[in-house]
């Protein structure tokens, strides 16, 4: 494991809370500040860098070779996409 590997994993893994954050409209201080919005944005910017890191370190075809960015990638996009409505559908009113 090198340096690079580290910061993907960490990218990947802290852009989840902060998406979740985001969506549930928490207070959480982000690198865009405490918005809901500067959250989502915040882990979309850390997907995006992680994905780039990784891609740069070792190709796009090793991307989808790596179970872990594989899984964790898949983890965070299926947030990106079902986040709200899972959201909207199952929080207490």
């Amino acid at each position: 494991m090198n340096y690079l590997d580290f910061f993907v994993a960490v990218l990947l893994a802290n852009a989840i809370p902060h998406f979740i954050f985001g969506l549930a409209e928490v207070r959480f201080l982000g690198l865009f500040g405490y918005t809901a919005a500067g959250n989502i944005c915040y882990a979309l910017f850390q997907f995006a860098i992680a994905i780039c890191l990784f891609i740069y370190q070792y190709g796009i075809a090793k991307l989808f070779a790596n179970g872990f960015v594989l899984g964790t990638m898949l983890v965070l996009l299926l947030y990106f996409i079902f986040g709200r409505l899972l959201l909207v559908r199952f929080q207490k009113k």
